[in-house]
């Protein structure tokens, strides 16, 4: 059986996420063909590789075409560009879909059936833990920032991705806490966020000492749909990835990624 094994000694956001299943094999274009096929068509998947702390690892851009020109002078020879057809969409509307639209769009598509389960799978997640969080029903949250289309590229790549690997089982590390706040749709909200705790719900935490968002919602709802926490699992290793983050919080910015068969 192949697992994956996630060590989130920085946290997991979902293009960390995406990028670590990148850095072990999983095919970038393969994966935007199929995010096509679910109507997933204004943007450009910019995979490159960069260097954290002397760690190579693969780094991914999620690019709406008013910032691809922009955005394609500043990486120019560092990457390579996965390109799909813009169908001029309504923005406003991508950025405030309802779990009844993403439902739709992923079962319309040409994935696998798990890959399919899968993404419903962190969607729905993802609408039980906003709706108890802001006091409302699933049929009725509007996913903001994770109904963008980037997050959607994250999620739904991530569960392409490990299908791709065809990888059976998912295990994750002890999750790093971290303080701050955090500026998004509902306004300034406390570190982490209300919906990542929800979502990690019966998860093991241990403290990090750093201020800034270590797991975003879209991490915490991959993990709480896909993955059992457990120390390493005794397996043959068979390939280590590294997913890079954004941010610079004095350690490595990374997601590594350990695939191995029991």
């Amino acid at each position: 059986m192949r697992v994956l094994y996630w060590d989130t000694f920085a946290g997991i956001s979902g293009d960390m996420a995406l990028g670590s299943l990148i850095a072990l094999g999983a095919d970038s274009e393969i994966i935007v063909n199929q995010l096509h096929s679910i109507g997933l068509t204004e943007f450009v998947l910019d995979v490159h590789l960069r260097q954290v702390h002397g760690i190579q690892a693969t780094d991914i851009d999620v690019v709406i075409p008013t910032q691809i020109s922009v955005h394609h002078n500043d990486r120019q020879n560092k990457h390579e560009h996965v390109h799909v057809k813009n169908d001029d969409h309504d923005h406003n509307y991508h950025h405030n879909r309802r779990l009844s639209d993403i439902q739709t769009m992923i079962l319309s598509g040409d994935l696998s059936e798990r890959s399919k389960k899968n993404a419903l799978q962190v969607f729905n997640a993802l609408a039980e833990a906003e709706a108890h969080v802001h006091g409302t029903t699933i049929e009725e949250v509007h996913f903001h920032e994770v109904g963008a289309v980037d997050s959607l590229v994250d999620i739904v790549g991530t569960c392409i991705a490990l299908d791709q690997l065809d990888i059976e089982s998912v295990r994750v590390s002890t999750l790093p806490w971290s303080h701050g706040f955090v500026k998004c749709a509902h306004g300034t909200l406390p570190l982490p966020a209300p919906a990542t705790l929800m979502l990690l719900k019966g998860f093991k935490f241990q403290e990090s000492g750093i201020t800034g968002e270590l797991i975003t919602p879209t991490g915490a709802a991959l993990l709480r749909a896909l993955a059992k926490q457990s120390t390493f699992p005794e397996m043959t290793l068979l390939n280590v990835g590294y997913g890079s983050g954004k941010n610079d919080y004095g350690i490595p910015s990374l997601l590594r990624a350990v695939l191995g068969d029991i």
